[in-house]
């Protein structure tokens, strides 16, 4: 536990010194949200439909940009390479990169969240949704965190990361639309779409946690 805390702080000193990636991130989340709010005043009037979509695929690419570029900055200065020699198990460093990850994303969703409420004029920062959110960006941030390892150099995995994460991520894309959609009262059906978000988030997390340390194996 020490050294997951020890890695989790150091990971978020880094991330907070290099923050260009995480400020890019926000700032597209922001953008698009701030552009969709004005496209949907001149479409429709009734903008719940299109939330759930537009909330997860603004989540999805912003998440993208923050892991890659976070990744590269480590990767190109060697730190990560360096915390591989550390006498701990990969599995301690990987839990540590993906509560950073997790803790950083969410912090963008939240103030997403905040500002599509202002912009949509519509109650998003309900216990349910909340809990959706939290089990999505788990899940996503597991195989990013795994993915983002990947490549021999910087660059490739820069590039590898989304061709990557975006063919993975469909499964939770759609779960995590539909549960958002049942949260505002649009879509009806008895499949269990937060449940099936829940079994993701746990999957996608065991499996990048056993595939860590045979992804960083040189």
């Amino acid at each position: 536990m020490n050294a997951t805390l020890a890695v989790l702080a150091k990971d978020l000193r880094l991330a907070w010194r290099d923050r260009a990636g995480w400020l890019t991130a926000g700032a597209f989340a922001a953008i698009s949200v701030l552009t969709y709010s004005f496209a949907f005043d001149l479409a429709t009037t009734d903008v719940r439909p299109l939330l759930p979509g537009v909330l997860w695929t603004t989540f999805l690419f912003a998440g993208v940009f923050a892991s890659g570029a976070g990744f590269q900055s480590e990767a190109e200065e060697g730190t990560f390479d360096a915390l591989l020699l550390a006498p701990v198990s990969p599995t301690v460093v990987f839990v540590g990169k993906l509560l950073c990850n997790f803790i950083a994303l969410v912090v963008i969703e939240f103030a997403l969240l905040i500002a599509a409420t202002i912009l949509f004029d519509e109650p998003l920062l309900t216990p349910e949704l909340v809990a959706i959110v939290m089990l999505g960006t788990a899940g996503y941030v597991s195989l990013t965190t795994l993915l983002g390892t990947l490549g021999s150099g910087p660059r490739i995995r820069a590039v590898l990361l989304p061709v990557m994460a975006l063919p993975l991520l469909v499964p939770m894309l759609i779960a995590a639309v539909r549960a958002t959609g049942e949260s505002l009262g649009l879509f009806g059906g008895d499949a269990p779409w937060m449940l099936l978000l829940g079994v993701f988030a746990v999957w996608s997390a065991l499996v990048a946690a056993l595939l860590f340390p045979m992804a960083v194996e040189r």
